[in-house]
């Protein structure tokens, strides 16, 4: 078999043709045997890098929760922690490809697979990105809150369940109570981090996607 220069490259097709599968046909509807067709590749190339759907379907959903660090703490220095994990919130709230994922992840909402692996995801990536920032915030006093790994976990877990519409019908009214109540509980925390900006950018990233 021929070398691949462009492994990554590879990935990203295999990826993005299997999210579009699973959203036209359901995940599972869909077959090894229709990515390999629709890709036109084939079987080994597809086994080389992913050893069935469930690992396909993993990695979606960390492709969608990857956190690049070095992307999202650019040009933050100036700022201390509390600052900057606003900063960094109101970016991915407001990041365009994150809106199209989750756009289409509404459809997958009541796989348990996708699901399970959409938390999998915010644990593994989100929590240690937040915990960091929440104990860099003990360090210079905009945050206070002890243990940060517990806080930064309920947080996004509320973030991504809770007031995430996809698991479950939800209407303005119910999504304006769910973040005024998320802003108190965050404040009563002392990770006070939804100012009118935050809000505003949550209350946006939830309408674009769900309407």
């Amino acid at each position: 078999m021929a070398r691949n220069n462009h492994p990554e490259k590879t990935i990203q097709q295999i990826l993005s043709i299997s999210y579009r599968l699973f959203l036209e046909k359901g995940y599972e509807q869909t077959t090894i045997q229709d990515i390999i067709n629709e890709l036109g590749m084939s079987k080994g190339a597809i086994y080389h890098h992913f050893k069935s759907k469930e690992e396909i379907l993993q990695a979606i959903s960390d492709n969608g929760n990857y956190l690049n660090t070095s992307e999202l703490f650019k040009d933050l220095d100036h700022l201390n922690a509390l600052q900057k994990l606003k900063k960094i919130i109101c970016n991915e709230f407001e990041n365009l490809e994150k809106q199209q994922f989750n756009k289409g992840a509404i459809s997958l909402a009541e796989n348990p697979k996708f699901v399970s692996a959409l938390l999998n995801g915010t644990m593994k990536y989100g929590v240690p990105v937040f915990q960091s920032l929440i104990e860099e915030g003990k360090k210079d006093g905009s945050i206070s809150v002890e243990d940060s790994k517990s806080a930064s976990e309920i947080i996004l877990l509320l973030n991504n369940v809770w007031l995430c519409p996809m698991l479950g019908e939800v209407n303005e009214e119910d999504l304006e109570r769910k973040i005024l109540y998320l802003k108190k509980l965050t404040e009563l925390m002392g990770i006070p981090f939804m100012d009118e900006e935050v809000v505003q950018a949550i209350n946006s990233y939830l309408k674009s996607i769900f309407k």
